[in-house]
């Protein structure tokens, strides 16, 4: 069953029950705006966290990108990095809220959202980078470079600090 469906047929039995009182027969009609209301409203968190972790992984990947094409990158995507750096640390203080929130109100649920593979990958690509810029006659240490430190650090450090109980 479609999860919309159970919505239609909880409120057609609504329906049917108030019209069965006031002594008038509704027919059946679908409100689509009310059910993905209920939708959202149901499953607000879920939504939430998705819609943050579509935008954390492509946020990786837009840095990745930039550093990696930082001579031939346009502005614009320099420009969109560092502009997107701290709405971006401001989802991930909103993700570690969530699994927080979670993890106290759920206790059976503590493992449902994983966050270990995006600072892992954070991780990997702070070493590469550093690395590439170390020993690269092509990369320097720039703004392109300070942003990617910051972002993997906090990364990092949201994580540890997820972990503490």
């Amino acid at each position: 069953m479609a999860w919309w469906t159970a919505l239609i047929i909880k409120n057609r039995s609504k329906d049917v029950q108030s019209a069965g009182s006031q002594g008038e027969v509704k027919t059946f009609s679908i409100d689509f705006s009310r059910v993905i209301k209920g939708y959202l409203y149901e499953n607000f968190i879920d939504v939430l966290y998705i819609s943050l972790s579509v935008f954390t992984y492509l946020y990786v990947l837009l840095s990745i990108i930039t550093f990696v094409l930082q001579d031939e990158a346009a502005k614009l995507l320099i420009y969109a990095m560092e502009a997107l750096s701290e709405p971006y640390l401001g989802a991930l203080a909103i993700y570690v809220l969530v699994k927080e929130v979670e993890r106290r109100k759920l206790p059976n649920n503590a493992g449902k959202r994983r966050g270990e593979l995006f600072v892992i990958i954070w991780l990997t690509f702070l070493l590469s980078a550093s690395a590439i810029t170390y020993f690269s006659d092509f990369y320097e240490l720039n703004g392109i470079y300070q942003t990617i430190l910051t972002n993997s650090l906090a990364a990092v450090i949201i994580r540890i600090g997820s972990l503490l109980k």
